[in-house]
């Protein structure tokens, strides 16, 4: 498992993001076509440490939907889930989870509104069995 499948696996689990958004509506990579409200996630920095036994890994993950408090909604239950989350998903053991930081945009293009989150993980280069 690689650590965007394991933040990709704890949303879809997640019944308080579900409940707001489609698992089918969490994406990683590119934005989802589908529809409104969704997310999408990737990775946007890396730092290996400790010979590549340790990593930091920064992921933005958006949230969009069609008024900017839905958005704001989806972001708060993503920062909810993820900071200061320590354990392992999936056999991918995260040590730390912290949000650097988050704002409110829309979009011109889609008219959505949008709310980046960018959050970084400390976690183990190896899977826990």
């Amino acid at each position: 498992m690689t650590l965007h499948e394991a933040i990709g696996y704890r949303m879809i689990q997640s019944t308080d993001i579900t409940a707001l958004v489609s698992a089918e509506n969490i994406t990683h990579g590119d934005r989802p076509q589908g529809g409104t409200p969704a997310i999408n996630f990737f990775e946007i920095a890396y730092e290996p440490l400790a010979n590549g036994i340790v990593e930091i890994t920064s992921y933005q993950i958006s949230c969009r939907a069609a008024t900017p408090e839905d958005a704001q909604a989806i972001s708060r239950e993503v920062m909810f889930l993820f900071h200061n989350f320590t354990g392992v998903v999936n056999g991918f053991d995260i040590r730390m989870g912290t949000v650097e930081g988050k704002f409110l945009l829309k979009e011109p293009d889609t008219e959505l509104w949008h709310v980046p989150i960018d959050i970084r993980f400390n976690n183990l280069d190896t899977t826990v069995s």
